[in-house]
């Protein structure tokens, strides 16, 4: 015991004599000593102080009873493996085997080629009829050329969708992985379940939303569209019904994030407000990073999906928009134009969803912890939760918790305004085109009139 004042005594002197960076340098050797004596009486080898614990044993009881995001979530992902989007499958406890595994052989997968070949074939016949009638219509106007393009380019995500959304299903299974894993790290450093009270019924109803919606479209454009046929509306209701199921698992996905990231920053705060917080602050941190990497990884596993349904959106928004935009000015409205501004509003509405989650998500997840950080008073903490305080914004500047299509695009509202920029440009251009026909028909009516007026002068 005297020993110990003495040497405390001691340090308090040379602390005094040393400039700033000298004790910084001093308190870090001190707090490396004192860590390296309590791993002497852990039997723990030195270098575990550098190292982080990267995968934790798991009791498989407690991995399903805590994985809460799985229970959640389940009904859309049945969905998806009825409609043959996404054919992942979770695997039984006790084999050995990622709880969410992804097979080109497994019995999920065989349906999915079955109910792909079944919509296939609907789909090409349905094709090949718009085509023939495309190119058997002797109306070959500029317009009615676009107005085809439009409901063909809604057919694409189908052909689309073996590369787009099954090439990528061992990354999507990745993704399921690393919330089941982190919803038990979670628990063994809080002691506390993540939760999601709103999430089991919300994913119920965009289950039930995303056909209730597909058929609703589609039968409105059945109805106001007047080449449309009732047949041909079968084509078109699992490939809306699929790009609302996308959107939203995007927006479960980004609720998910949203409610962890609050539960993880009320204990941020708890946890902050005790005496020398700095050894679970480093637990804290690790968390934090592990979450950044799961939004990362969102990006990664859909995002050739994501990136098809943004140039879909895109494409067709400019068209019907051209198409409406141009049957008024020459033709007045109807209700051919009111079906195509459906469209566009329905392509908006999409993107805007899935742009505004993602920025949500992103916010929460980044900006708000920043905040409750720089929110500490580092002069009434120790130099110990200093040091992980600064380590722990560094994390949060090195890890932005971003959703990236795999390097395309960042997903969020910037991308809005970039798009409906692109596709003022692009409408600008086609008007303009438009504009020139019409003054050409004009000039070529009037022409047709005056000669046809001469000629009866002259006969007369």
């Amino acid at each position: 015991m005297i020993h110990n004042q003495m040497d405390d005594s001691q340090y308090r002197m040379r602390e005094q004599i040393f400039n700033p960076n000298q004790r910084q340098q001093l308190e870090d050797k001190r707090r490396i000593k004192e860590q390296l004596l309590q791993l002497q009486k852990d039997n723990v080898s030195p270098s575990q102080i550098y190292r982080r614990q990267v995968k934790i044993n798991a009791d498989d009881d407690l991995l399903d009873l805590h994985d809460s995001f799985y229970h959640t979530t389940k009904s859309l992902l049945v969905l998806f493996q009825i409609m043959g989007v996404m054919p992942i499958m979770r695997s039984p406890k006790g084999v050995g085997m990622p709880r969410t595994t992804f097979n080109w052989c497994s019995k999920v997968f065989m349906w999915a080629y079955f109910i792909y070949a079944c919509e296939t074939v609907v789909v090409v016949l349905v094709a090949k009829e718009r085509i023939h009638k495309f190119i058997s219509n002797s109306d070959k106007r500029f317009d009615e050329i676009i107005y085809n393009i439009i409901f063909m380019s809604i057919l694409v995500p189908h052909f689309l969708l073996p590369m787009a959304s099954w090439r990528h299903g061992s990354e999507v299974a990745k993704f399921k992985n690393m919330w089941t894993d982190y919803q038990y790290k979670y628990l063994v450093i809080t002691g506390k379940p993540i939760v999601f009270p709103k999430l089991y019924p919300i994913t119920w109803a965009l289950c039930i939303v995303s056909w209730s919606l597909s058929i609703v479209i589609i039968l409105s454009q059945y109805y106001l569209q007047s080449d449309f046929q009732f047949s041909h509306t079968f084509a078109y209701y699992h490939i809306i019904a699929m790009l609302n199921g996308f959107c939203s698992l995007w927006f479960v996905n980004c609720t998910a994030f949203g409610t962890a990231s609050k539960a993880f920053s009320n204990e941020l705060s708890n946890i902050l407000a005790t005496d020398h917080p700095a050894d679970k602050l480093t637990e804290y941190r690790h968390l934090w990073v592990d979450l950044s990497h799961m939004m990362q990884q969102l990006g990664k596993a859909y995002s050739n999906m994501y990136g098809i349904y943004c140039l879909v959106i895109f494409f067709t928004t400019i068209i019907a928009t051209y198409g409406a935009l141009s049957e008024i000015i020459e033709h007045g409205a109807t209700y051919k134009e009111v079906g195509l501004f459906v469209i566009v509003f329905y392509c908006m509405s999409l993107l805007f969803i899935i742009c505004n989650e993602a920025h949500h998500a992103s916010k929460r997840v980044g900006l708000k912890f920043q905040e409750r950080l720089l929110d500490v008073n580092l002069t009434a903490v120790d130099k110990a939760t200093q040091k992980e305080v600064e380590m722990f914004l560094v994390a949060i500047n090195k890890n932005p918790p971003t959703m990236n299509l795999d390097g395309y695009a960042n997903i969020n509202r910037g991308l809005i305004t970039s798009n409906l920029s692109f596709m003022a440009t692009y409408l600008v251009v086609l008007m303009q085109f438009k504009l020139t026909l019409l003054r050409q028909s004009a000039k070529k009516a009037l022409f047709t009139a005056l000669t046809a007026n001469m000629t009866q002068n002259r006969t007369t």
